[in-house]
Parts: C-alpha cells; sequence; structure tokens
C-alpha cells in the first residue's frame, strides 16, 4: 500500500480529482499501522497505549470502512458489466497510451490484467473490511489498556 502512495501523490499533483482516493489510501496506512501497534503493545505486550492511538484507530477505520464500501460497490458494478466496462477501460487505455501500446501487450492480456486487480482488490476490500470489525471490537474488549 505504501508503494502506491507514493506515484498517487504525484497524480495529486498533476489532477486534485486524485486527492481524496490519496486520503483514503493514507487513512488505510495509517489505519494498519496503527492497529499494528494496538496488537503488539497493546494486546501481546499487555503494555497501556495512549488514548490518542485509540482515536487514530477509530478515526482511520472509518474513513477505511468508506474505502471498502466504495470499492465493493465499484467492483459489483465492473462485475455486473464486465464485457461493456473492459471495451471502455481499453478504448480510454489506448486514448491515453497515444498509439504507443507495445505490441506484447494485446487486448486479452489487459482485459486479464484487469480481472486480476478486479478480483484482488475485492478479496483485499473484504478482508480490510473484517480486520476493521474485528479491531473495533478488540478495542472494546482491550478498553482498560487505554485508559492506564
Amino acid at each position: 500500500m505504501l508503494l502506491t502512495f507514493f506515484p498517487m501523490l504525484m497524480a495529486a499533483f498533476a489532477s486534485p480529482t486524485a486527492l481524496l482516493p490519496l486520503f483514503m489510501l493514507a487513512c488505510i496506512i495509517i489505519y494498519i499501522a496503527c492497529s499494528y501497534t494496538f496488537l503488539q503493545k497493546g494486546i501481546v505486550r499487555e503494555m497501556a497505549c495512549k488514548k490518542s492511538l485509540k482515536d487514530w484507530i477509530k478515526v482511520n477505520a472509518y474513513v477505511s470502512i468508506a474505502f471498502v464500501v466504495l470499492m465493493l460497490a465499484q467492483i459489483s458494478v465492473l462485475l455486473s458489466n464486465s464485457s461493456e466496462t473492459s471495451k471502455q477501460l481499453m478504448d480510454a487505455f489506448v486514448m491515453q497510451s497515444n498509439g504507443n501500446v507495445p505490441p506484447q501487450l494485446t487486448t486479452t492480456l489487459i482485459q486479464k490484467m484487469l480481472n486480476f486487480i478486479m478480483y484482488f482488490m475485492f478479496i483485499y476490500s473484504i478482508i480490510l473490511g473484517v480486520h476493521i470489525f474485528i479491531t473495533l471490537r478488540f478495542i472494546k474488549l482491550y478498553n482498560h489498556i487505554f485508559n492506564k
């Protein structure tokens, strides 16, 4: 996730419409880091955690939930109209490349890559949603760690 953050940062400088996905990606990265800190420090080592860690987890978890909902909605639309959508994506790709498409990059290969990315993001979104649900339950269960 961190590797995709830097190219998106450059894209956000070029186009302000990329700021929302950049913000969501940053929140997901912060959520993952904070929940890992909570797991290692609070649950495994049973050390006291700052109340601000709990706030960071919750706020970034809510933005991550919005990301999960958006991704699942987008992927369900793409999967329901897969042939029409793939044709539109292929046309957009050809227009953006200005005819500089390598001969190894066939339309079937591009469609396979797009399908792989869609299914990967579908699985990732489900796993992230389950992780958020479990983490928020652990925050309630281990609330005493934040009050020390």
